[in-house]
């Protein structure tokens, strides 16, 4: 086999190993984290940590503000994903990212071709927003069994504030910090519209939680019956889940299919590798074949990208 072949098999197999055992660590890390915040919020530790995000102050990001869009976008999913760093430390994080994946395809190619391994920068950033996708949809799950539990907190007597208090306390992260700052927001002297606002701007992917929000403000400004405006958005919410679920079921033939072609050039070309390792040697050493072999990657992302634009279906 080629040696130059040998060493980016290689370097694929290892890049390939350090990210899975990464996003293995990381996710045992994040589960343990959480599960100690849920312990410690049940013995009612929680609220008075002042190192808790419940009492973080939020400072505007003068670097989101400079970078315009972009900026607004890498900030939004910041909130959503409610992670520790800003916008400067997610630019930073990719930066190092570029500086790696340059310094490895330099090693494997050593030719022009290696400031494609710059592409490796996006990694952080779609981190990022996988993490904030995935929040979202956790915080939309458990938001009808929230809205139900305000519901019966109000049959029972209680006010709007105590209700969001009792959610709170007795729902799991990480829709219960999100009730116990606007709670804790009220209670310090805030108005309860620009609680809720804030609540809705920390979370901008979830529309279901804008619908609770912008009922309950039109409930205090015209008045209703609350209780019933809560559980027509619960089960309003629920609906969609059986929908979304139903779509998922019915598209899954396709979704499968288009698993198996965008893995079909991975496993022919190891294939090639294993039964002929010279033939693909043109594309390695020749720089006509950088060039193809950087137009094919260009074209393949171009193709991920649109069919997954294609099989999202709005609800």
């Amino acid at each position: 086999m080629n040696p130059l072949l040998q060493v980016l098999v290689a370097s694929i197999v290892f890049v390939g190993a350090f990210v899975a055992l990464s996003f293995i660590y990381w996710g045992v890390h994040a589960h343990k984290e959480e599960q100690s915040k849920e312990l410690a919020r049940r013995l009612g530790q929680l609220s008075g940590d002042p190192e808790d995000p419940l009492f973080r102050i939020q400072v505007k990001d003068e670097l989101a503000v400079a970078l315009g869009s972009i900026g607004k976008a890498m900030d939004q999913n910041i909130r959503q994903a409610s992670v520790e760093f800003g916008v400067s430390g997610l630019l930073a994080r990719m930066v190092a990212f570029s500086l790696l994946g340059l310094v490895v395809a330099g090693v494997i190619f050593q030719s022009l071709v290696a400031f494609t391994g710059l592409l490796l920068g996006i990694v952080p950033y779609m981190m990022l927003v996988k993490r904030a996708e995935a929040r979202a949809a956790q915080i939309s799950q458990q938001l009808p069994d929230a809205l139900d539990l305000m519901a019966r907190s109000l049959r029972a007597g209680h006010g709007l504030s105590d209700s969001m208090r009792m959610c709170a306390e007795e729902m799991p992260l990480p829709i219960s910090i999100e009730f116990a700052r606007v709670y804790e927001e009220h209670n310090l002297g805030q108005d309860l519209r620009d609680s809720l606002y804030n609540m809705t701007a920390r979370n901008p992917r979830n529309f279901d939680m804008k619908i609770f929000v912008s009922a309950t403000l039109l409930q205090r400004e015209t008045g209703g019956n609350m209780i019933e405006i809560l559980q027509n958005i619960s089960k309003t919410i629920r609906d969609r889940f059986i929908f979304r679920a139903k779509v998922k079921a019915l598209t899954a033939e396709a979704r499968f299919s288009a698993y198996i072609l965008g893995g079909l050039p991975f496993v022919v070309s190891a294939a090639i590798i294993a039964l002929r390792p010279d033939y693909l040697d043109p594309l390695l050493d020749d720089s006509l074949g950088h060039i193809f072999l950087g137009l094919v990657a260009g074209l393949f992302l171009t193709g991920v990208v649109v069919m997954r634009k294609l099989s999202q279906v709005e609800l």
